[in-house]
Order: structure tokens, then sequence, then C-alpha cells
């Protein structure tokens, strides 16, 4: 007979699952995610989930049951901050903070509508400007540039929307870097008989008027945004909820940008007339 004398049961501190609303799956290869303080890596497993299960002062909490009554009152609960970053390049490296412990997967939206809005119950990535992605993709690019401090506008959010559909999101870079990878949109149907109607093209010939927007406000972040000359990646919900800037036609007279116009199967490349850059007045 075998006697039990003691048993122990190990509950996860923070389970998070990160998501690429361009593919619209769960990225977990390639990924690190530490905890700032103490060093600590998360592990990972089956379908993308990375977890803690020791924290600093958090033992205790970390062997605690994970029932019912463990959850309505854990031995101790506290804040931390984490970072997330690519070994591959293809999204960018940010940082978020979190309670622990977390029941069920942490998410993480900073109050806004997701883009696409049908995915929730996960921390969005964001692609980075040297990503390489199959074809079939539209792609908005940019080198944004803030035209009041003169200097490329670090972290700004760059929102892209057809049709009037829900903004498709990017966020740049320390460089002002900034790219938007989104799926055409539909093209107009019409029906083989009758005929297609006077003017109607093949899709290799679409265009469709594209609505730009920025969110960039460096000021009033909280907590502040890093030097980008530091190599310190940004808060993530202190980037997505920066308030509309203005993007610029023209510096002066001061003239907002109007729509733009994306073609199938070639980049929207975004600029100020008479720049290479797109020029933006922070909020």
């Amino acid at each position: 007979m075998t006697t039990v004398s003691e048993r122990f049961t190990r509950t996860a501190l923070l389970g998070v699952r990160f998501w690429d609303r361009v593919t619209g799956r769960p990225v977990a290869d390639g990924l690190e995610l530490i905890e700032t303080s103490s060093g600590i890596e998360a592990t990972y497993g089956p379908h993308g989930v990375f977890a803690f299960h020791d924290l600093p002062g958090f033992r205790a909490t970390a062997y605690g049951a994970g029932d019912d009554s463990f959850w309505a009152s854990p031995p101790n609960r506290g804040g931390f901050t984490f970072r997330v970053r690519d070994r591959e390049r293809r999204f960018l490296s940010f940082t978020f903070d979190a309670d622990v412990p977390a029941r069920g997967l942490f998410a993480e939206d900073c109050g806004m509508a997701p883009s696409p809005p049908d995915i929730v119950g996960v921390v969005p990535l964001f692609s980075a400007p040297s990503r390489v992605t199959a074809g079939g993709l539209a792609r908005a690019t940019a080198d944004l540039w803030d035209v009041e401090a003169d200097r490329p506008a670090a972290w700004a959010v760059l929102e892209v929307s057809t049709g009037g559909v829900h903004a498709f999101r990017g966020v740049a870079d320390e460089q002002g870097r900034v790219i938007v990878l989104f799926a055409y949109p539909e093209p107009p149907l019409h029906t083989a008989s009758p005929p297609p109607p006077p003017g109607s093209r093949a899709l290799t010939n679409q265009t469709w008027p594209v609505t730009v927007g920025v969110r960039y406000a460096p000021a009033a972040m909280s907590p502040p945004s890093p030097d980008p000359a530091s190599g310190e990646p940004p808060d993530l919900c202190a980037v997505l909820t920066q308030t509309e800037a203005t993007v610029l036609a023209a510096d002066s007279p001061v003239t907002p940008l109007g729509s733009q116009l994306l073609a199938f199967g070639t980049d929207l490349r975004l600029r100020t007339p008479g720049h290479s850059e797109l020029h933006v007045l922070p909020a």
C-alpha cells in the first residue's frame, strides 16, 4: 500500500496568449516574455499560452489549491510589469502591467475596441517594419515625423480604414517607421450575366479610398515613453491610448491630409507631399 504524506498543487500566477491579428493566430515561437524586476522568464505550452509559476514573494500563492476558495482570497495579490520581445524581429517589443494571480488567461485591450473587433481575450502583437509576409495582403507604410519636435514620431499609432470599416492599426518603432497589414476590401460585386456594367474593373485594377489617422501624444503618455535611443520598449496601453493627432498634407499653413488611394498589389506609401515622411502634429 502506498501512503501519501503530502500533496502539492501548483497554480499558474499568470497566463498570457499573444495574438497576431494579421494572420488571426496565436504566436509563441520566437517570443520571450519576462517579468522585468526579476528577469524570470515565462514558459509556454500547448495552444501558445505563456505561464508564470513563480514570481518574487508569491511562493505561497503559486502553491495554492487553485479552487474557488483560493481565488476568492489568494494568499497575496500584487502588480508586476512584463516585457515581450520577438527574437525573430517580426513584432515590436512592449511592456504591460498585470495583477497576479490572474484567473484564466490575461487579456489586455487597453479599453479600446480591438482590431478586428471579433478577437478578444488576448494580448495583441504589432508588426515590426522589418516583418516579411506572404502575398495577398494590403500594406500601408510610412515614416512618421513629429513636426513639433522635429524628430521621428516614435511609438505613434497609424490607423487605416477603408469604406468606413473599423480601423486597422500599426505602431511605429523608435525611428517612426510603421507598417499596417490588412486584407484588401471586397471588390464591387456583379454577376456574369448580364455582363459587368461599364466601368467595372478586374481585381488587379481595383482601387479603394483609404482614411488615415494617427494617435500621437508623447507628452501625455503615462507611463512616459522611453528615450528612443535607450532600446527600451514602451508600455502597450500608454501607446494605444494616445489621443488623435493631425496628419498633415502641408505644414504651413497646417492642412490635414485627405483620403488616400489604395491600389491592389501595390504598397500604399504614405507621405506628406513634398517630403519623404508623413508629417504629424502631436495632439
